[in-house]
């Protein structure tokens, strides 16, 4: 027997049930549920905003991976408000800071997820790197040139960029030494005869002349030396062994080091040391850097093999840009002088002379009779270097309130900064102080 109990829940089911049935006939609808979003419904673009974005009237939310430079754009498909779904899935797979747990004392996760995020960006860093050398590669190369030359004592052949839109190239003086003919190709194959305007043995720099022009030239980009500095990417283009507009990269190892042309008693200043392979034939090809621009000319390897041993050299182009527009206006470009015979000021000399431990400089060891420095009161070694107590020579810490830490500064900031006939302050160091003389500069005699 059924309780009072029994029959009033009885009696309010019953009910329930007319009612639901009642307001399906009225409506004439039925509910039905949302599906999940699919993997078809959501889309992944790059985007260069780095805001956290969720918008529900165009149904799109950004979220920034912390751990990229890029940013994902994720759009739902469906009609109905689907941000909120949205939003829950994309953090967990996109962002990994927005899976952390707030009653948690971990961190955010890192899972497979981040390391794939990870190798996605090196692969891409990597093959903009690539592109970004090709495309370097095609806009310069036809500004480069193979020059081959004939001599009295044989044929050879080099390397040569071009200076302007008048046919003047640029290459080592070592290139077309004593040529009787020189011919010059360019990356399209054409050829070109060629004859020498000027030329710089000081700097084993030359300028040559196409003869009979009759396209339009690219000259190359000019960068600047001033600024570099070691692991700076540098990249030589030249004709190595005969194997012409070859590519070969790496950095910049060492500055202002200072080496000898081989064909003067003057020093080349400020030179460039680099590991990009250069080898015989890359010589007056430029260096270049990521811009392709000119920042120096490769002009000497040290090997003993005669084959790149990843030291190699190239003059700056801070001084080809002294140079050799006076080779094209005068036909010679003319260095300051000083008149001096210098050494670094190292330990040896410090201990011999009683100099302060910390000072740098260049020590003068001779002055040229009747030259600038003999002029302006500069002293040099007054007896043999090393052979006595004779250490009497002064040192030369300043040029124009520019310290100098060294011989091979003084020569850099004299051929890249001074000219003949400038007057300049010369700070030297006598006597344990330090004075200032002015030094009206004199001429290096030409080489011809």
């Amino acid at each position: 027997m059924k309780t009072l109990k029994d029959l009033k829940m009885t009696l309010v089911g019953a009910l329930a049930t007319l009612m639901l049935v009642a307001l399906v006939a009225c409506t004439g609808t039925t509910t039905k549920e949302e599906p999940e979003p699919t993997t078809d419904q959501i889309t992944v673009s790059d985007t260069s905003t780095d805001e956290e974005v969720a918008t529900e009237g165009n149904s799109v939310v950004t979220i920034t991976n912390p751990t990229s430079d890029d940013t994902d754009s994720v759009t739902n498909n469906t009609e109905d408000d689907p941000v909120e779904a949205t939003a829950e899935v994309i953090p967990a797979v996109f962002d990994n800071s927005a899976s952390e747990d707030p009653n948690s004392e971990a961190g955010p996760y890192e899972g497979p997820q981040e390391a794939r995020t990870a190798e996605l960006t090196a692969a891409k860093i990597v093959a903009a790197q690539q592109d970004h050398l090709v495309n370097l590669y095609e806009k310069t190369v036809e500004s480069v040139v193979f020059i081959y030359s004939r001599t009295t004592r044989g044929e050879g052949s080099g390397s040569g960029f071009v200076w302007d839109e008048d046919g003047h190239v640029v290459t080592n003086y070592h290139v077309i030494q004593n040529a009787g003919t020189i011919t010059v190709r360019f990356f399209n194959g054409r050829e070109y005869r060629a004859d020498i305007v000027a030329q710089d043995p000081a700097a084993d720099l030359a300028v040559i002349k196409l003869i009979g022009l009759d396209h339009e030239l690219t000259p190359i980009s000019i960068g600047t030396s001033s600024e570099l500095r070691p692991g700076d990417t540098a990249i030589a283009l030249g004709n190595p062994f005969g194997q012409d507009f070859t590519m070969t990269t790496g950095i910049v190892s060492a500055i202002a080091r200072t080496i000898s042309s081989g064909f003067s008693s003057y020093s080349i200043p400020s030179v460039i040391q680099t590991d990009a392979a250069i080898n015989p034939g890359n010589s007056g090809g430029p260096l270049l850097d990521l811009n392709g621009a000119v920042i120096g000319v490769n002009t000497q390897i040290v090997s003993e093999t005669a084959q790149s041993s990843g030291v190699g050299f190239a003059v700056p182009v801070d001084l080809v840009k002294r140079v050799v527009p006076s080779l094209i206006e005068i036909g010679e470009y003319v260095y300051p002088l000083m008149g001096i015979s210098g050494n670094e000021v190292e330990l040896t000399l410090r201990e011999n002379v009683g100099l302060p431990a910390n000072l740098v400089g260049a020590y003068v060891t001779s002055v040229s009779p009747n030259g600038p420095a003999d002029l302006a009161g500069i002293r040099g070694d007054s007896g043999t270097q090393f052979s006595g107590l004779n250490f009497d020579g002064d040192v030369i810490v300043s040029i124009n309130s520019v310290r100098m830490e060294s011989m091979d500064d003084l020569i850099g900031y004299l051929a890249l900064n001074t000219s003949p006939g400038e007057e300049i302050i010369v700070g030297v160091f006598r006597d344990g102080v330090e004075i200032a003389l002015p030094m009206t500069l004199g001429a290096r005699p030409t080489i011809t």
